[in-house]
This record gives C-alpha cells, structure tokens and sequence, in this order.
C-alpha cells in the first residue's frame, strides 16, 4: 500500500448494515477503529473516537450531513476541479488555483506529514467518500472520490489567501508608474534593508476580534479567551464547528475551515488559540522583462533564463453533462508564480511558504501540545501566513505574535510596488527568524487584545517601534489603535476579575466609537446654524443625535441616524466623516457635517416615512423566510466599527442591511479544568433547510446570547439529541 493510502475493512453497502446504527443510549466504550458521534440539542457534533482515523471519518460524515455542498465546493477548490462541478463559469477560479499550485505542493507534501495528521485526514476523506456513496440522491452532478490532497490543497489555497492579494495590490501600485518599477540603486545590495520600506501593502487590516485576560483579570483565576473572526457566515468559506475526543491522544474541538479535520480557531484542555487579519507582510511583486522571440523566458542578470513552464487540463462541464477540455500553461520565475494585472500586465508573486503544503502538522502540534513551553514550539514552526495569532494556556500564560514567513529583503527597492526582477540585487536573503516577529507575553497589564492593529498597540505600555523589527514584519498602521481596537483596550483595562457575562458583555459591545469625535462636532454645527422651518427633519435629527446613547443597539433611533450620516459623508468629497481619532474641528467640517446630516434626514423620511427609524428595522438577520433585528455595525461605506461586528453595507430592495458575514462564529473560552466554553453561530449547524438546526442559533445571535458548550461526555450527557457510531479502521502503521 502507498504511503497515506488506507485500505477500508468493509465494503460500502455491508458498512450501511452493520457500520452505522443509532444508538438510544450513550455509546459503549470505544473498540479498535471505532468513533461515536453525538450531536447536542443544537445539532452540534462531539465525537468521542478510538484513534484519528476513526475520528476523521466520523468528522467527515458530520461535515457531509450539515453542508454536503461546501464540502464538494471546497474539496475540488484547492485543485481547480470547479469547473468539474459547475460550469464555464469556473474557469477562471481553476486557472488560478493551478497557476499557484495548490494542487502539486499538497501531492508533493501529503506523505511527508506526520503519520496523526494524515490519519485524520485519510479518515475524514474516507467518511466524505462513502457519504457521497450512499446519498447520491443529494448530488447535482456524480462525484468521484476525494483524496487527501484535495484537503491539503484547500488548506494551502486559504492560508495564501492574504499573499496573494498582498503581492497583487502591490503590483496594482505600480499602475501610475506604467507598471515599471522605480528605486533607487544607490543602496542596492545592503542586506540591512529600510525599517521605513514596507510600511503597509494597499489592502486593508482585516476585521476580526480577539483578546486574552490573565488569570489576575479572572474571576476563575485562569486566562479567558475570545474567539472572533470576522468571516463569511455562510457559503464554501463558512467555518465549521465540531468537538472532537480521541481516546489517550487529544480533546479538542473549536472552528475549522469546511472541508477540513483540524480547529483553525479553538482550543484543547491546555491551550486555546485564535487569529486576526494583519500578520507579517511576506509578500511582493516581482516585475518581469520577458524576451520578445520566447515568452517562455525572462531576463535575469543580463541572459534569458528559461520558465517553468508546466502543462494544465481542466475540464469543464457543458449544460448537457459532456465534458470539454482546456489547456493552459502555468508559469513561474525563480521569484514565484506568474500572474498578471488587472490591465494584464505579467509578473512574479513572491509569497512566504509559498513552496509548502505542510501548515497541517502545526495544527496537529499545536492542538497535541500539553505545555506552555509545547505549544510556543509549535506557533514557532512558523507555517501559518499573515495572521495576528493570539493564544493563551492552561497553565497561566497569555500571548500575541504576529505570524508570516516574512523575508529578509534588500535596501533600494520601494516594496509597496513592483520591484525588478531581472536582477538578482532584488533578491530576498532570507527569511526572517520567527522569534524576531513581534512578540508580547504576559503584560503586566493582564490583557491583550488585537481588533487588527499594529503589534506596539496590543497592550497598553508597550515601547517598541519598527527599530526593534526586521523590515516589513510590523505590518501596516503602525502606532494607531483603530476604534475597535480603542474601545477593546477601554473595556479591558477597565474589568477586573472578569466573569463570562463580562466576556459576553465585551464581545457583543456595540458601542460606537467615531461618534466619540463626530457627535459634538455635529452638535456644535447645529447651535452655529441659524434654524429655519424648512429645518424640521435636520431638527429632529440632531435632537436624536444629542439624545444617543452611543450604542448601535437594536432599538436605537440615534445609531441609524449616525449610520446614514456616515453614508452621506462617504458620498461627499471632503474629511467630515471619516475614521480618525482627532480632527482639526474647523467651520468648513463643521459645515459639511450639518450638510450631510441634513441629506441623511431627508433621506432617512423619504425612504422610512420617518427620521426615528430603529436600528434593527434596517439591519437585519435573515435566513430562509425569516428574520431578526440586529445590533452592530461594520466598516464598510463609513460603518460605525463596534467590536459587534455585524458587517452589511449594501441595502436590498427592501431597504434593509442584511449582513452574510463579520461576527460569526463568536466564543468565550476560560481553561479551567475542564475549560468552560460559550458559544454562538449566526445561523446554525446545519446549511439544510429542512433541518430544525438551520437556523436556531440567529435568535440567540440576534439578541447576543451565547449557549453552553459541553467538553465532557457528562457534560454532554443531558443533552443529547442523536447518536451514530461508526466502524472504521486504517491499516496503515506508523
């Protein structure tokens, strides 16, 4: 048998009979190959499994029965097989799944993983293939078989998700520039490189929360964790929940990328993890001189070198079923894959780990650790791209890093654009240490938060600047906080032996931060203002405006109020309006500020009947046919930024905001023992409409309520609402 191939014990129509049964009672103890999974009475899986491969399975089959359709979508993804499943369509997203070879690292690296972690993985593959098998009926097109690389591919196509967009916004900066780079040669060669190079690429930070309490800000005594991403809430990107217990090996369990077996964001009884956009910049834009008599090769110090060039088939569904297939090439430098502009233009992307497919064994480390000191030498393997990963430990220990395989790159080269790449001056020298990425443990403060800020804001005190890092690891808005990050900063300094309902209390804050600086400006306009009875709406909204409470809650009138406002500063060319944390409080911002309140006023009456709208009649969260008021806001189009991140920019036909993403899948994790876990979704486990779990969370998401999540199969006990226990054994050995 190959390495990573495992050899199924029962054929798939005998497994029906006599592998899978419902069991009234809690499962006996577990045999060889042997997994139980119990879902709760919110239809969330916990699997109490014999050995990883008996655990993945059972994950796999969970996965399939809750969202068979993103785990089709995600499975062919990775390997650019979309256009497999649904059309011409996809073409486009499969060429750019091949040209970054997701597909071959993943096969190149699959039997180089350890043996755990491609046990799990084999058994969660095995577990989607013979759902797959035995309810055809809920397939739109035949599939065949996934495979453990198909996983791994996902895997890497997200981690790169950010390198990407990095190097391709800094090749879009060299637009004005004809897409030639521009340097100065005069320090080329010094490996010392610029602190001031690389300030920020041109995408945004992201938009996630987290924070980790010391046990002395506790009232448990032991560290509280948030887990917050801000993420699409539904779809092929919506994250999975599952609890997952393998008898002698790991009790873990949290939020993983659909399509895969391991917790990107959770926690195990000895450490808890989670991350924000905005890691270490590890990416950039290489500009190519490509011989005009050969398009296969490019210049290099003075000669042509050859491309690798590599020959691609995707296939591609026709409306009748039939089958047609493509032809590309895929290219590449030696600076990385050649991807092209929006005008067209070719060039290099350059990304950290690029050249790996092996992030899962961090995972398998870091989820296996049963130390402090562990699971640091598991965040420093370092194969986790452009995140703010922040963790805290059983034992007492709280932490921040700001994670990406960053280079070591030369002086002379402005890195927020292309630089050249036709000389080897350009060249990176090497990698940064991962113990050189900024780092803070343990502050004395007892707090941490990152709400996708710079790594010197994380705690209050901290001194260090872009002097004490290698260049382009501080990423991004170096020394502001942003209003989320402000407001976490407040409300954590301020608890003090923090309770869950303090954790659900921040975590759900919807407090609106730029109103802070944008409210008594508005206020101060109106009292300048001479009033006129024309002046009857604008009145009423500066009346509900001074009357606020600062709070995007639900029943608000202030907040839509502010909100429109904000939008009408979006359309208007002047700085009233937007984010800052100070202001040069002039009569022309003041004017500009009344303007745009009297255009949100009209607009607000003329599209509502009325100015005193509540908030939650506009934003709203819908599934299916139903509804619920919504409390938050988003950054989009001037959002007002709450730390309730209910992200939702665009009104619908019926005026409404209804978000598909931001805040949700939201956590409290405080490692007693054994740790004690809150938790809601936005929806709920299940994508089936038909399921009573398709949306029996919004309600408590809606009014920010979290529900308990059992860690012990006694805890578990009372709840159970199904049981299904699984036969399946690998034969593969270590």
């Amino acid at each position: 048998m190959r390495v990573g191939e495992s050899k199924r014990p029962l054929s798939n129509s005998w497994r029906l009979l006599v592998g899978l049964f419902v069991v009234i009672a809690l499962a006996a103890p577990l045999s060889a190959g042997e997994a139980t999974l119990h879902r709760d009475s919110w239809g969330v899986p916990h699997i109490w499994a014999d050995d990883y491969s008996s655990a993945g399975y059972a994950l796999g089959q969970a996965q399939c029965e809750d969202s068979l359709s993103n785990v089709i979508y995600c499975l062919h993804a990775g390997v650019g097989r979309l256009a497999e499943l649904m059309g011409p369509g996809m073409l486009k997203a499969d060429t750019e799944a091949r040209k970054l070879r997701h597909g071959a690292f993943a096969k190149r690296d699959w039997p180089k993983l350890g043996f755990s972690t491609r046990q799990l993985i084999a058994g969660f593959c095995a577990g989607v293939n013979d759902y797959i098998e035995t309810h055809p009926d809920e397939l739109v097109v035949p599939i065949g078989e996934v495979t453990p690389e198909q996983v791994v591919a996902w895997h890497r196509s997200l981690l790169l998700l950010s390198a990407v967009a990095i190097s391709r916004a800094d090749a879009e900066a060299s637009k004005s520039d004809g897409y030639h780079p521009v340097y100065n040669p005069k320090n080329v060669g010094d490996k010392g490189g610029s602190r001031e190079e690389k300030k920020h690429p041109g995408v945004p930070p992201g938009k996630s929360n987290s924070w980790a309490l010391a046990g002395v800000k506790t009232a448990s005594g032991k560290p509280m964790l948030l887990i917050d991403p801000h993420w699409m809430a539904e779809g092929h990107l919506q994250l999975y929940e599952f609890w997952l217990h393998i008898r002698g090996e790991v009790d873990t369990g949290g939020f993983a990328l659909t399509g895969t077996p391991f917790p990107g964001l959770g926690l195990t009884a000895h450490a808890a993890w989670t991350v924000t956009a905005g890691g270490a910049d590890s990416s950039d834009a290489y500009a190519l001189k490509i011989n005009p008599d050969n398009p296969h090769q490019y210049e290099f110090d003075g000669k042509w070198r050859d491309m690798d060039v590599r020959k691609e088939t995707i296939r591609i569904r026709q409306p009748d079923g039939t089958m047609q297939e493509k032809r590309i090439e895929v290219l590449a430098t030696r600076h990385g894959p050649i991807l092209e502009t929006k005008s067209g233009v070719p060039f290099a992307a350059a990304m950290g780990g690029y050249g790996r497919a092996d992030a899962f064994d961090q995972y398998y480390k870091m989820m296996t650790a049963r130390t402090t000191a562990e699971f640091k030498r598991a965040i420093g393997l370092n194969r986790i791209s452009y995140f703010n990963f922040m963790w805290a430990t059983a034992a007492g220990d709280i932490g921040f890093v700001q994670t990406g395989q960053a280079p070591l790159r030369p002086r002379g080269f402005n890195w927020e654009k292309m630089v050249p790449g036709w000389t080897s001056a350009s060249l990176y020298r090497g990698q940064v240490p991962f113990d050189a990425h900024p780092t803070v443990e343990n502050p004395v403060t007892g707090f941490l938060q990152n709400c996708n800020v710079a790594a010197n804001v994380v705690t209050p005190g901290l001194t260090m600047t872009k002097d004490d890092f290698p260049p382009g690891v501080l990423f991004g808005h170096y020394g502001q906080y942003r209003a989320r990050g402000w407001r976490a900063t407040q409300l954590l300094t301020r608890v003090d032996k923090a309770t869950l309902a303090d954790g659900r209390r921040i975590a759900f804050d919807s407090y609106v931060p730029p109103a802070d600086l944008w409210a008594p400006i508005i206020l101060q306009a109106w009292s300048e203002h001479e009033a006129t009875a024309a002046d009857q709406r604008l009145r009423e909204a500066v009346k509900l405006i001074g009357s606020w409470n600062r709070r995007a809650s639900r029943d608000s009138v202030g907040a839509t109020v502010f909100r429109f406002w904000r939008l009408a500063c979006h359309e208007m060319d002047s700085k009233v309006g937007r984010d800052a944390f100070s202001i040069s409080n002039t009569p022309e911002i003041r004017r500009d500020a009344l303007a745009a309140l009297r255009t949100a006023a009209d607009r607000l009456h003329d599209t509502y009947g009325r100015v005193a709208v509540p908030w939650g009649e506009i934003k709203r969260l819908r599934r299916g046919d139903k509804e619920w008021p919504l409390s938050g806001d988003g950054l989009g189009k001037l959002g007002m930024d709450a730390l309730r991140a209910t992200a939702a920019d665009t009104f619908n036909d019926q005026h409404k905001l209804i978000p598909r993403g931001g805040q949700c899948v939201t956590s409290i994790v405080t490692l007693t023992d054994p740790p004690t876990i809150r938790a809601v979704v936005t929806y709920g486990q299940s994508n089936k409409p038909n399921s009573k779990h398709f949306a029996d969370q919004a309600p408590l998401f809606s009014e920010e309520r979290f529900r308990k999540v059992p860690w012990t199969l006694e805890q578990l006990r009372s709840s159970i609402e199904s049981t299904k226990k699984f036969a399946y054994d690998s034969t593969e050995k270590p």
